[in-house]
C-alpha cells in the first residue's frame, strides 16, 4: 500500500507540472454529504467518486451529493486520475473515459497500462490533456482527443509514450533505445537522444518549473521543450524543480541550483543519509522543497531532518 501511495504521489507530481504540491494541498477537498461512507474528490468542489470497504467504484456524485452515474460497471475509477473534465475507467482489463456527466465519450478499448511485470508502477490509465490523451492499443501506443479522433496513429516509430507535460510528451525509440519530445499533435520536437529520463517507481516526474530532467552519456541535466539545455549533464543524479531549485548530487555529495545551474544551497549533504531500500524506494523523497522545507535525512528513529532555503536546519513542513 505505500508503493502505491507514493507511486500516485510521483505521478502527480508529473502531471501537475505547472503547480506544485503545496498549491495541491491548499485546495481543501470536502465531500458532500450522502449515502456513500467513502468519498474521493475529483475537482475538489463539484465532482466526486464513492466507493465501497474494498475500494471498488460505486458512483459518481454532483457537489449535492446526488449521483451522477453509477460506477459499479467497472473495475477501477480514480479520483486522482480525473483531469480537464474527464477519467479514465477500466472495465474487462481496458480502458476508456468518461466525462464529468458520466457519459463515456472515448469507448473502452484501450489497453491497460499497468505492467504486470512493474510492482511500483500502478499507473494503469493517461490523464486527459488539453483534449489529448495518449492511450494504447494492442501494445503500441498512440495520441487520440476525447472524442477518439486519432492524432497520432498506432503504427508510429516509438515504442512507449509518457504522459504530457508542458505542451510535450516523452517518446521511446525502440531501435535506438533513447527518449525524445513530442508535441500534442504528435510532432516530433526533439529526436530520440536521451539515455533516459528523470523518476522513480516506474514513472517520469515529466517538466518541472519548465525543466525536464534527462541523462545522456550517463550524467543528469535539464532541457526546455525545445532541447535546449538549460542545466549541462554534469550529475550524478538529480530531483526536479520545485520552488525554483532542483536537488542535484555531485559525487557523493547533495547540493540544490537554480534553473541556471547556479550552486544556491551548497553540496554538503551526504548521499548515504539518504534511505535507500532499493534504487528506487524512498530515495525519491529526499531534496525536493515544498513549503519551503526540503528532506535531507532520515534518523534511525524515523525523525526526518529538513533545511529551509538557507540551507539551515528546520523543522519540516507538511506534505
Amino acid at each position: 500500500m505505500l508503493y502505491k501511495q507514493i507511486a500516485k504521489t510521483l505521478f502527480v507530481m508529473t502531471i501537475t507540472t505547472m503547480s506544485n504540491l503545496s498549491a495541491l494541498a491548499a485546495d481543501e477537498c470536502i465531500p458532500p454529504e450522502s449515502g456513500y461512507k467513502n468519498i474521493q474528490c475529483a475537482d475538489k468542489t463539484q465532482l466526486f467518486l464513492a466507493y465501497d470497504d474494498d475500494y471498488r467504484p460505486q458512483a459518481l456524485l454532483n457537489k449535492q451529493g446526488k449521483v451522477i452515474r453509477s460506477l459499479k460497471a467497472f473495475e477501477k475509477v480514480e479520483a486522482w486520475l480525473y483531469s480537464d473534465g474527464f477519467i479514465p475507467v477500466l472495465k474487462n482489463d481496458k480502458v476508456g473515459y468518461i466525462n464529468a456527466q458520466g457519459k463515456l465519450v472515448v469507448p473502452i478499448i484501450y489497453d491497460n497500462l499497468m505492467s504486470p511485470d512493474d510492482k511500483y508502477n500502478e499507473i494503469w490509465a493517461n490523464p486527459v490533456y488539453k483534449d489529448r490523451v495518449i492511450v494504447a492499443k494492442d501494445g503500441a501506443y498512440g495520441i487520440i482527443n476525447t472524442s477518439n479522433k486519432v492524432i497520432l496513429d498506432f503504427d508510429n516509430k516509438y515504442f512507449k509514450i509518457d504522459p504530457f507535460s508542458n505542451e510535450r510528451a516523452a517518446v521511446y525509440d525502440g531501435d535506438t533505445q533513447l527518449w525524445g519530445l513530442i508535441d500534442t499533435n504528435g510532432n516530433e520536437v526533439v529526436a530520440p537522444q536521451y539515455d533516459g529520463l528523470n523518476g522513480h517507481l516506474g514513472g517520469h516526474y515529466g517538466f518541472h518549473e519548465g525543466l525536464l530532467g534527462v541523462k545522456k552519456d550517463d550524467k543528469w541535466g535539464f532541457v526546455t521543450d525545445t532541447g535546449t539545455v538549460a542545466v549541462p549533464f554534469i550529475y550524478d543524479e538529480i530531483r526536479p524543480f520545485s520552488e525554483q531549485l532542483a536537488g542535484v548530487r555531485r559525487g557523493e555529495k547533495w547540493g540544490f541550483i537554480n534553473g541556471a545551474n547556479k550552486t544556491i544551497i551548497p553540496f554538503k549533504f551526504p548521499n548515504d543519509e539518504v534511505k535507500r531500500v532499493s534504487v528506487t524506494y524512498f530515495g525519491a523523497m529526499y531534496f525536493n522543497f515544498n513549503n519551503g522545507t526540503a528532506q535531507i535525512e532520515e534518523k534511525d528513529d524515523g525523525t526526518s531532518v529538513c533545511i529551509n532555503k538557507s540551507g539551515k536546519i528546520v523543522t519540516c513542513s507538511e506534505w
